[in-house]
């Protein structure tokens, strides 16, 4: 798979570019804050006016599916030990290509 088709790949699911947003924005996170703030993302209120259980819910969707994926296409880089995402530097021209290829498609 190409680069653009891995890029593409990993922004499909609505939940993977929230957390790549988030991020972005925040350069590195804690994973336990990053899905904190997908959830609120996600809903439009705060992390601290959820059940506990969604949170933990969000954070392991993240932990098995979303961040790996993430990785896989080198947007991220997960740190287990320290439980920490960060952006990868490989990212910006990531997103680029693809977005450039979407425009293509599109006829932009």
């Amino acid at each position: 798979m190409c680069d653009v088709e891995s890029t593409f790949r990993a922004l499909q699911h609505r939940r993977r570019r929230n957390a790549l947003d988030c991020v972005r924005t925040h350069q590195s996170l804690a994973l336990a804050d990053l899905a904190e703030l997908v959830l609120e993302r996600e809903t439009g209120t705060p992390a601290s006016e959820h059940d506990p259980e969604r949170v933990r819910s969000v954070y392991f969707s993240l932990y098995h599916t979303h961040v790996p994926v993430l990785r896989d296409a080198s947007l991220v880089r997960y740190d287990q030990n320290a439980d920490v995402v960060a952006v990868r530097d490989e990212a910006v021209p990531s997103l680029q290509s693809a977005h450039d290829a979407r425009e293509s498609l599109l006829g932009a």
